[in-house]
């Protein structure tokens, strides 16, 4: 009788054992497969038709959320290395977004590129509900461009709306990726409206189908900065260069060497996190005040925007940081001052009293 215990308990100890092992082994593969990266058949640079090298790809979000994606390109350019960061837009969970980066600084035809870095932060909430409407609208054409329609089904109007697609050659081999050309800067609730997007002229023949189209924004460029003895990222999108950031905490300003190498005006708009509803940016060139427009989106950002004159070096000033009619006194010590504050007027008050029954 007490064998057969002793065979049960142990049957019973075992079946646990490979029971607890298997959902280990489940939430390890879940874990482990639950990644956001760029896949190296579906990343490449090359020189476009235009002589500017040109960074493509898809950034696969396998997260059961969605993400806000920063990849960061890293190119060796004879004996430099060229490193720059991008911040996509939000990617849904299980979905992927296409990038096409141009990097006209790389100038070595021999130039390397290295294996992507990717980071992530979790969206607060979902990507657009734009869709690509996907019937007879939906064509390629001979020329291998393709056009279509894209509809709002969301609540809410859509802003600075982005197509992206991957394309590919007959075989499946990744070509290229697409962004629609159109200036798409409002979608009511409902709207629809058509798109078209290009492949590169050199690419144009090999072209058999667009895939994963993707809705969005430009990507963003990041610059870092030290404010407070802490790293401080500014996240802006731009077609001109930017460095030598830095940033003054006894003004609250921002200072940068804007390069703009185009024939024409360049336009700078910086992403910085809203402190106070109140608070008032201005952009100085070359210490000038410049024409500047600023506005705020729902995720709490206020997008300060400005030009850059044609073929330019602009020393840039921006402030206006600092909280607008903030206390002197920071409000995190506010208490440790009552306490010297009080006893010091009690004890003048004390002394006015006295001097008043002496006399």
């Amino acid at each position: 009788m007490n064998q057969v215990c002793d065979y049960k308990m142990n049957l019973l100890g075992i079946s646990i054992f490979f029971v607890g092992l298997f959902t280990v082994g489940l939430v390890f593969f879940q874990y482990a497969n639950a990644e956001v990266w760029i896949p190296d058949n579906e990343f490449e640079g090359y020189f476009d038709s235009n002589g500017v090298y040109t960074v493509t790809g898809a950034v696969k979000n396998t997260q059961n959320v969605a993400i806000v994606p920063t990849i960061t390109i890293n190119i060796k350019d004879s004996e430099k290395m060229i490193s720059d960061s991008y911040t996509l837009s939000i990617v849904d969970a299980s979905k992927d977004i296409p990038f096409k980066i141009k990097m006209p600084q790389v100038q070595s035809k021999n130039a390397i590129l290295e294996k992507p870095d990717v980071n992530f932060i979790l969206a607060k909430h979902n990507a657009t509900n734009i869709q690509v409407i996907y019937d007879s609208t939906l064509v390629k054409h001979a020329d291998g461009h393709t056009s279509g329609i894209i509809i709002n089904n969301d609540t809410v109007s859509e802003y600075g709306v982005k197509v992206y697609a991957v394309i590919y050659g007959e075989d499946g081999k990744f070509l290229d990726t697409g962004k629609n050309v159109e200036t798409i800067t409002e979608m009511k609730p409902g709207e629809k409206r058509e798109f078209t997007m290009y492949p590169d002229p050199l690419l144009a023949s090999k072209v058999s189908y667009y895939s994963c189209f993707a809705l969005g924004e430009d990507p963003t460029l990041t610059i870092s900065v030290e404010k407070s003895g802490n790293r401080v990222d500014f996240t802006y999108l731009t077609a001109a260069y930017l460095d030598a950031a830095k940033f003054d905490d006894s003004q609250n300003s921002l200072s940068i060497t804007a390069r703009n190498p185009w024939p024409q005006i360049s336009y700078v708009n910086f992403m910085i996190p809203i402190q106070n509803d109140n608070q008032k940016f201005s952009v100085y060139l070359d210490g000038k005040p410049a024409d500047t427009l600023q506005s705020k989106d729902p995720d709490g950002y206020w997008h300060v925007a400005f030009n850059l004159p044609p073929q330019s070096t602009s020393s840039v000033l921006i402030s206006g940081f600092g909280e607008q009619g903030q206390s002197l006194l920071p409000i995190s010590n506010f208490k440790n001052y009552l306490l010297v504050i009080i006893p010091a007027v009690a004890v003048i008050v004390s002394v006015i009293i006295w001097k008043k029954r002496t006399d």
